[in-house]
């Protein structure tokens, strides 16, 4: 009886250590495999307001290592340092891009995914335009290509 106890117990823990061994998590970095390097993506225009929106992504060691997302004016000067926009948006909408712009790269870093990038209430266009922007530079990180994208603006 007693070998019989082990051989089933020894039966299941074989199961546990292959189901635990073989399952992968899409998304998470080391299922996919990013090449080193510095990865762009920007719109076509300038939208209604002004602001041309672009991400930066830098691989290393196959990571995204660091994001830097923002909007530029046509004297490219960034969004997130117009301290007369910052100061405008953050009482209407709770947050303004000096602070959204980081979150939503250093989000990224973290969890590696942009499918997990959280959105970020206030911010729902840009959140999206982030998201947009960063699948196309992630996808020439795949490849490894570094040449920028340039995404239509809708």
């Amino acid at each position: 009886m007693k070998k019989i106890l082990r051989n089933i117990f020894l039966c299941i823990l074989s199961l546990l250590l292959l189901v635990g061994c073989g399952s992968t998590n899409k998304g998470q970095q080391g299922t996919t495999t990013y090449k080193d390097g510095k990865y762009k993506a920007t719109y076509d225009k300038f939208d209604k307001y002004g602001w041309k929106g672009y991400v930066e992504v830098q691989v290393k060691n196959s990571k995204i290592d660091n994001v830097d997302f923002d909007y530029l004016n046509k004297d490219n000067k960034r969004k997130s340092q117009d301290k007369t926009y910052n100061e405008k948006m953050k009482p209407v909408s709770k947050t303004a891009p000096n602070e959204f712009c980081p979150k939503l790269g250093k989000d990224l870093v973290n969890k590696r995914d942009i499918d997990k990038v959280d959105n970020i209430s206030g911010a729902t266009v840009s959140t999206q335009e982030f998201k947009n922007l960063a699948k196309a530079a992630l996808k020439n990180a795949k490849k490894g290509d570094q040449k920028e994208v340039i995404i239509q603006l809708k």
